[in-house]
């Protein structure tokens, strides 16, 4: 391969330099025929003087004008040409484009090739300008689907935090913040489990205020509410280990889940909230007593007085609660020992 075939630049001065030498050969003895023919007798000079050096003149000649002729090319038409080539080489629309400067060696270049160094660098401009306005665009982006992605985190969050705050409504009673009957349902259910695995103790008492209804017609709803919150505060003051649950059934019935207590342990436990509600006097006209007072009912679950299941344990407290009311009210009754319920 020879080197004009792997330089493109060579090959084409190669080709303009021969094509100019054969013009010359052409103009020269263009003008030799002409002036020779113009003249005979110059023709007869010429054959005596000799012909080689009509030749060395003629070459010489040609030679010189071909000489002139490749370099006024070269500096007008190839070194423009190579100054576009490079910048069409070093075209690179990543890059922020360079102003258009006129030839550095004062050249005055083909008013057609400096039309086209023009065109390139308005490309490249153009080019250029639309890229920055797209990665204008993507960062705009880009910081919306951040904002965005913020906006739906704390949405998330909120949500989350309405799920859960729902999630306890749904087992929290809303006047007395006690547990509500699904919440000690389940907790019935996974207490007495846990207590016949492990041949355990487990007490459940229901408390019901005494003529809550005739208090509740007599001082207004109100009052009855304040009641019921003040009647739930005492009641966890009371029963306040981790394990133990206080819930409020319905109305002014409770009821109090007591893993590990035996009779007598809950017994006494459950005869102080008896007192403590009789201690402020909250007056209740309708009894006897003239103060609000409660009813309670207790079923407890041992080896030895066992329950077939947390339901038939409940409803012997149920059981003893009716009793206790039936018997003048204000009092503790205890089941009767476990058994098949």
């Amino acid at each position: 391969m020879t080197e004009s075939s792997t330089n493109p630049e060579a090959s084409l001065h190669l080709r303009m330099t021969a094509v100019v030498m054969l013009m010359s050969v052409l103009v020269v003895g263009l003008a030799d025929a002409l002036y020779i023919a113009s003249d005979e007798g110059l023709l007869r000079s010429v054959i005596r003087a000799g012909l080689w050096s009509l030749l060395l003149r003629d070459a010489l000649l040609i030679a010189a004008l071909s000489i002139g002729i490749v370099i006024a090319l070269d500096r007008m038409v190839l070194q423009p040409l190579r100054r576009a080539a490079a910048r069409a080489a070093a075209f690179d629309p990543t890059q922020p484009p360079l102003p258009f400067t006129p030839e550095a060696d004062g050249a005055e270049p083909v008013a057609e090739l400096q039309q086209i160094s023009q065109s390139l660098v308005r490309v490249h401009r153009s080019l250029w300008q639309q890229l920055r306005d797209e990665q204008d665009r993507a960062a705009e982006l880009e910081r919306e689907i951040t904002r965005q992605r913020g906006v739906l985190l704390e949405t998330q969050q909120a949500l989350d935090g309405k799920t859960r705050e729902l999630s306890g409504m749904s087992r929290i009673d809303g006047l007395t913040g006690l547990a509500n009957r699904r919440e000690f349902d389940e907790a019935l259910r996974r207490e007495f489990k846990r207590t016949q695995r492990e041949r355990g103790l487990l007490a459940l008492a229901v408390l019901d205020l005494d003529h809550f209804k005739a208090y509740n017609d007599h001082y207004g709803g109100a009052a009855g509410d304040a009641a019921l919150a003040r009647f739930s505060q005492l009641l966890s003051i009371r029963f306040k280990r981790d394990t133990d649950l206080v819930a409020r059934l319905s109305g002014a019935k409770f009821v109090a889940l007591l893993p590990g207590f035996d009779v007598g342990a809950a017994q006494d436990l459950l005869e102080q909230v008896r007192s403590d509600l009789q201690a402020p006097q909250i007056p209740h006209e309708g009894t006897g007593a003239g103060a609000l007072t409660v009813s309670i009912g207790l079923a407890c679950y041992s080896p030895f007085h066992p329950y077939l299941s947390g339901q038939t344990l409940m409803e012997a407290a149920d059981e003893a609660l009716y009793i206790a009311k039936h018997a003048g009210r204000d009092r503790l009754s205890l089941a009767a020992s476990g058994g098949n319920g």
